[in-house]
């Protein structure tokens, strides 16, 4: 549960803000938005599959620019 402690002088703006990001690192609105709606667990494993899929792709282009840097930094030299 989350809980936010509010003082008298506290800016509501503040108080605002700590609140949505207690929500964001508690992971309420997430699990809120995968338990709105069924999903198969054929659906779910075909976008598993795809998430990892992009991350993947993602990891790879990391380590291409990485290396990329690398040979760049050499090359100054």
């Amino acid at each position: 549960m989350i809980s936010i402690k509010v003082r008298p002088r506290d800016n509501i703006n503040r108080v605002l803000s700590k609140f949505k990001a207690a929500v964001m690192s508690e992971g309420t609105l997430k699990t809120v938005r995968e338990k709105s709606h069924y999903i198969k667990p054929s659906l779910k494993k075909q976008l598993k599959r795809k998430e990892a899929q992009r991350q993947r792709v993602k990891d790879e282009m990391k380590l291409i620019r990485q290396v990329e840097n690398e040979m760049n930094e050499w090359r100054k030299r």
